[in-house]
């Protein structure tokens, strides 16, 4: 007797207890269950268990129950109360029928465990699995998603990444990303990738990617690295989304902003020149006109026959004159018009050879040295007809204006000035030009600075003209009775 005094005790005071007669009235119940449901024991006594009904379980739950314990099976399962104050608590519960002599149950006790904390922590679980469910179908609707191990090998994409890449999940599992790799990003640039994420931290950037078909895409990427106990990462989760119509974009933006810019260059100097000629036309062509218009009214009104043919021979060479100027014009304009005249890869030592061949005879009879230095650039990157027309031009200058007083010497350097540019320089000991003086007008069309008979005042401007057009710079430094340097500098050189 006093065993089962002692089982009694033990189970009073580790569950929940219950008796109820046949009909489930009850009839018995210990403090634990008063404790959990909240109520009393004279409030339970004599009530069925729809007191503690939270009607969270179906009809077929509750009658299938009863229909096992009417049949003097034992009911087991989990069942959710709801406590006096409305509070909801599950408990886990086997039901045991006592049955008398003929079989027949005639009453039941319910033996309970408090599991409401359990299955907290599972609905929390489930809400939490839920919701990873949720985010894992938005992520996979949304962007392109691989998984791979800590050496990099894909254990898992979506179908996202396999549209993207032209590759079906089968061909990417077991690969490494190399399988998409465009060549494109350097080699240090990868490595500082792994050597992120190898780290424990996450990478983020831009990717461009080589599709199965050979075409090619970017994706904005981020790589999150999954750490295991000691910090080291087990597994890398890459998540892209695919901005190859916004990398074109800008790309496009970027080669329309580069063509507005040359166009824009292209303009300001259209416009430049425009001024220039406006003035050249102004101040070269006006004197000849006004002169031949004078003489024309000379001739409308005179009655002498002598003044008038005076006059007549007097007008010719104002035309040749104003002919020279105009053809000089025409040819300026030409060359400021050949905006894509075709540059070549020129040999300076050849053609200087060619062209020193033009001036042999003066420089025999002057006894002119010619020294050149070009071993440093000896190639040139310009229009073949333009560089002749500049050494000839400079050189032709040098012998022209040389010093009486002794011997003409003539240098010609070339070298680097940048990794894209090279500077020629061709010096003379001749007379110099005085550059306080005129030092705006040594470009300018039809100014001479020294006594000639072949003095035109064109090679200088030509050259500049020449020079502009293909976006380079000439300048010089001279003094008089000493000599004069001029300084050519040729850009964008292969």
């Amino acid at each position: 007797m006093e065993k089962i005094t002692d089982y009694k005790y033990a189970l009073d005071e580790s569950s929940i207890i219950a008796i109820t007669d046949q009909k489930g009235i009850i009839k018995h119940v210990n403090e634990n269950f008063c404790k959990i449901s909240k109520y009393s024991i004279e409030e339970l006594i004599g009530q069925d268990h729809r007191i503690i009904n939270s009607a969270y379980h179906s009809k077929e739950f509750i009658k299938d129950l009863w229909t096992t314990i009417a049949n003097g099976k034992v009911w087991k399962g989990e069942l959710k109360n709801k406590a006096k104050d409305g509070t909801i608590y599950w408990v886990d519960t086997t039901i045991v029928p006592f049955l008398d002599a003929i079989g027949k149950p005639y009453q039941y006790v319910a033996i309970r465990y408090d599991i409401t904390n359990r299955k907290k922590g599972e609905e929390e679980l489930k809400t939490s699995l839920k919701e990873v469910s949720d985010y894992k179908y938005a992520l996979d609707e949304s962007a392109i998603v691989a998984i791979t191990d800590q050496k990099g090998i894909i254990k898992h994409v979506n179908e996202n990444f396999c549209k993207i890449s032209k590759y079906s999940a089968e061909e990417l599992i077991g690969q490494d990303h190399r399988i998409i790799n465009s060549g494109y990003h350097s080699k240090e640039f990868i490595k500082d990738l792994w050597t992120t994420i190898a780290n424990g931290k996450v990478w983020k950037g831009e990717l461009k990617n080589k599709a199965k078909d050979g075409s090619t895409y970017w994706v904005d990427t981020t790589i999150v690295p999954f750490l295991n106990q000691v910090g080291k990462p087990y597994q890398y989760v890459a998540i892209r989304s695919d901005i190859t119509q916004s990398k074109l974009s800008v790309e496009q933006i970027k080669a329309n902003n580069v063509k507005a810019i040359e166009y824009a260059r292209i303009l300001e100097i259209k416009n430049t020149q425009l001024v220039d000629f406006c003035n050249i036309v102004s101040h070269n062509l006006r004197a000849p006109l006004i002169n031949i218009s004078m003489l024309v009214d000379f001739l409308e009104t005179s009655q002498d026959e002598d003044e008038t043919q005076k006059v007549l021979s007097k007008i010719k060479p104002v035309v040749n004159h104003l002919m020279e100027v105009f053809n000089e014009l025409v040819e300026s304009i030409q060359v400021k018009q050949d905006t894509e005249i075709k540059s070549d890869q020129i040999g300076l030592k050849e053609c200087l050879e060619k062209i020193l061949i033009g001036f042999e005879t003066q420089i025999k009879e002057y006894q002119a040295s010619i020294q050149h230095d070009i071993n440093e650039a000896s190639n040139l990157f310009f229009p073949q007809k333009y560089i002749e027309s500049i050494l000839t031009n400079l050189i032709s200058n040098a012998l022209k204006y040389k010093s009486p007083n002794r011997t003409p010497i003539i240098k010609i350097k070339t070298q680097y000035q940048s990794p894209s540019s090279i500077l020629l320089s061709v010096s003379d000991n001749g007379l110099g030009i005085d550059l306080v003086m005129h030092k705006d007008q040594i470009f300018k069309i039809r100014k001479v600075f020294h006594k000639h008979p072949d003095a035109k005042g064109f090679g200088l401007f030509m050259i500049k003209t020449q020079v502009d057009a293909m976006g380079g710079r000439i300048w010089a430094e001279s003094q008089p009775g000493i000599g004069s340097t001029f300084f050519v500098e040729f850009i964008n050189q292969k």
